[in-house]
């Protein structure tokens, strides 16, 4: 019997006979009229995306933003961070406090991140009486089942509206866990309470990356068969899916891989540059597409990635704008943007520095775009929440270089 779970997780499959609900999610865009609410799309990256997501979360926590949001889509590395941020007491009529928030969802995510939670997996994955065994996403799935607090997909807040995205490999559709359904709209949707699945194998399932990680066989009716489901990057990275079909204010925290220029020799990398072309032009086509519809007036649109500086937003921001001053130049943000896309121990000084840049990005961006009916009336001091990590030579030195 394949070792997989010290907590007790079984590897859940989703049994043939479970009733599908008819697809709900409408594939046409809705009008102008026709939208409401505000919906945060955090990307995949591994734990850089989770850091830096972190502090974008912070600032939208502070601006008073985050309690109003009515959905929260995320995909791989932003799912590990949506899972814990379902753990706020969204319930509750009294204000999210900056303690509560500290307490649970950061402290949370250092302790997360300086652990290594793929290579245990992996290893036991290989070993020949692991072979025809589950996938290791299984082994990923315990080792997150603490940070997901230990919650079923179907336990997950009532609003905002939490959606784990994944690809649905067998017929080429984003798949979604949420707490009403879980399915895609080609495969069919089963109710989630039903499934009973647990959160971390869902947010597992969006974040394990193939070929490393083999793909989780889900079987929702006899009559689909089984469906093989993995990384929800492979579809849309941005997790706008679950989004920009009828909300009214879309904000993007963008965690991925910024493009690099030049390509280096050997068959072996120009063909790892082939697929990162691929994959670059397909996310490229999508902020395109945000940004347009954003221009047209379909939805408004606020978009920050980690690849960036604050100073693209500056000629929409007053001169005496703080994050201005205090965000990093464009030649360490950029660097920032290589830090690897991996699930393996970040530094105090990585999980610093991230969270310190999503941060002021997204105070940047959020100043200059974000519509005046979701403002508040009087902006927000920065707390920048590392400010040791804002010295440049000390952030020059911790980071990769080229």
């Amino acid at each position: 019997m394949p070792i997989l779970c010290a907590a007790g997780l079984a590897p859940s499959r989703v049994m043939p006979g479970t009733p599908l609900e008819p697809p709900s999610l409408s594939t046409t865009p809705a009008g102008r009229q026709q939208r409401s609410g505000s919906g945060l799309c955090l990307s995949g990256g591994g734990y850089r995306a989770v850091l830096f997501h972190l502090g974008a979360v912070r600032r939208l926590h502070e601006l008073g933003v985050l309690e109003h949001l009515r959905t929260v889509s995320s995909v791989s590395g932003g799912s590990v961070l949506a899972a814990r941020l379902a753990q706020l007491p969204w319930a509750s009529d009294a204000p999210i406090s900056p303690q509560t928030f500290q307490q649970v969802l950061a402290e949370a995510t250092y302790r997360l991140t300086d652990r290594d939670i793929r290579t245990i997996p992996l290893l036991r994955r290989v070993m020949p009486w692991n072979w025809r065994g589950p996938s290791a996403v299984y082994g990923v799935a315990d080792l997150l089942d603490d940070y997901c607090g230990r919650m079923k997909v179907h336990d997950l807040p009532n609003k905002p509206n939490f959606v784990v995205c994944a690809t649905d490999l067998t017929y080429g559709t984003s798949w979604i866990f949420s707490r009403a359904k879980t399915g895609g709209h080609r495969a069919g949707y089963a109710t989630s309470w039903k499934l009973n699945l647990p959160l971390s194998l869902a947010v597992a399932t969006s974040a394990c990356f193939p070929p490393v990680f083999a793909p989780v066989t889900m079987v929702l009716s006899s009559n689909k068969g089984k469906v093989l489901v993995n990384d929800g990057g492979n579809y849309d990275n941005l997790g706008l899916e679950p989004v920009w079909k009828n909300h009214e204010l879309v904000l993007v925290s963008d965690g991925g891989t910024p493009f690099q220029y030049g390509v280096k020799k050997g068959l072996l990398r120009r063909l790892t540059r082939f697929i990162t072309l691929l994959d670059d032009q397909s996310r490229s086509l999508r902020k395109r597409w945000l940004i347009a519809s954003d221009a047209q007036g379909v939805y408004k649109a606020v978009y920050w990635s980690v690849g960036r500086s604050v100073d693209v937003y500056r000629k929409n921001l007053p001169g005496d704008a703080e994050c201005l001053a205090l965000g990093y130049s464009e030649g360490l943000a950029h660097r920032i943007g290589l830090i690897r896309t991996d699930f393996d121990r970040f530094s105090r000084g990585e999980q610093a520095v991230l969270e310190n840049h999503g941060y002021l990005l997204a105070d940047a961006a959020l100043r200059a775009h974000l519509p005046a009916n979701s403002r508040p009336q009087q902006w927000p001091a920065l707390h920048v929440p590392h400010p040791a990590w804002l010295d440049p030579e000390k952030v020059d030195q911790m980071l990769p270089r080229g």
